[in-house]
Parts: C-alpha cells; structure tokens; sequence
C-alpha cells in the first residue's frame, strides 16, 4: 500500500507490478502477491492482469484508512477477538494476555481507524527510482 500511495502522491497512478512492490519493500513476491491480492479483494486496490496490469489504488489515500488495511490483510476479527487467536478466550474465560490487550485493544482501534493512508506517506522512504 505504502509504495502504491507514495506513486499516486508522486503523480504516478499507473499500474505497479507485484515483483515492483516486493523489490522495494524487500519480501518475497508470493508473499507480496497474496498481500496485494487481499488489499484488492478488500476493495482497496485495482488489480489486472497482463503485460501493462498490475495494482493501483482504488481510493485516494486520504480515504483509506489504517484500521481498512490491517482487517484486509490480517481479518477483521483480529482486532476485536483474542490477541492470541484462542476461540474461548472472553473475560470470564481468558487467556494469559486477556487482561493486557483489554487495555489496549481500543485505544489501538481508535488510532487506525482516524490515522489515514495519507498521514503516514511522510514518514514513508523509498528509495529513488523504486517507487
């Protein structure tokens, strides 16, 4: 996502391959494809295939927001439910890190769902002629 909003801020809103993204952000391409690929389902990027295909961003940065990204990639039970994935874990059944994630689970929330995509592109470096 980082390097798609930081092309659009740039003024580039072509498509970027999923070999692009991954040399960049340093991870393997099946590992970026399968990222991309539920940032796309989630209704975040565009994607196409083909020789000129491959991703861009559906919205404007200033319209996505952290929270959309982490329940895209990561599902969106994993802010809400166990903090260690345990099915019973509830306050009158929980598991040892219950008490913790309790105290920061909304605070956390409250954060990525006003921090936007466009807030965060300052403080994202790319190297020139990556992105």
């Amino acid at each position: 996502m980082a390097v798609l909003a930081k092309r659009w801020a740039s003024g580039n809103q072509g498509w970027a391959k999923a070999k692009e993204i991954a040399d960049v952000v340093g991870l393997p391409v099946p590992m970026t494809a399968k990222v991309l690929q539920q940032l796309a389902h989630a209704g975040l990027l565009t994607s196409s295939r083909g020789q000129k295909g491959g991703f861009k961003l559906r919205r404007l940065p200033e319209s996505i927001t952290l929270a959309e990204i982490v329940g895209a990639v990561d599902g969106a039970e994993s802010l809400s439910g166990c903090v260690l994935g345990l099915p019973q874990c509830d306050d009158r059944h929980p598991c040892p890190l219950h008490a913790h994630w309790a105290k920061i689970r909304q605070p956390l929330l409250q954060f990525l769902v006003t921090v936007r995509l466009s807030d965060i592109l300052p403080a994202i470096a790319i190297p020139s002629g990556k992105a």
